[in-house]
């Protein structure tokens, strides 16, 4: 083999570990993404539909009107890194998918449907009108990075819930 041949060699060999190295990283970085959304159904007809979506390091904001198929977005903000990790750390593992408030009728009270996407693993918690202590930290730390008019109103430990 000549010197030539043993140095493209070695840059294919190189260049190929590199890309295998990148692809790796790649692959073990976490994907995850949050939506909240929330409406009262006292309110809905006037407010519409509030939606919080977390991907990437931007927090999206939005509103659908009832009956409506669009979205309008009313802010898209980056999240800062130390706000995000507090939000992934947040265990809802343990939840149940469901939870519903039987001292408020069907057509009552506050909606709040949750999705988390973490790498492959999907996961959706729908409340009615219900409280729960991990979802107020989720929410009172998504709050810190929104502006007051358009913060979660969520529900207090107070609120009645056991109702049979």
């Amino acid at each position: 083999m000549t010197t030539k041949t043993i140095y493209l060699l070695t840059l294919l060999f190189l260049t190929c570990g590199q890309n295998s190295a990148e692809n790796k990283s790649v692959e073990t970085e976490s994907r995850f993404s949050l939506t909240i959304s929330t409406y009262n159904h006292a309110e809905q007809i006037f407010n519409g539909t509030l939606s919080y979506e977390l991907t990437g390091n931007f927090l999206t904001i939005s509103s659908r009107a009832l009956f409506s198929v669009k979205d309008t977005i009313l802010l898209r903000k980056p999240v800062n890194a130390s706000s995000m990790n507090q939000i992934q750390n947040i265990s809802l593992d343990s939840l149940n998918d469901f939870y519903f408030n039987n001292c408020v009728a069907l057509t009552s009270g506050n909606e709040y449907y949750i999705l988390t996407t973490n790498d492959t693993v999907k996961r959706t918690i729908h409340l009615h009108h219900y409280y729960i202590d991990q979802i107020e930290m989720l929410i009172n730390e998504l709050n810190k990075q929104i502006p007051d008019n358009l913060k979660i109103k969520y529900l207090t430990r107070e609120t009645k819930q056991d109702c049979k």
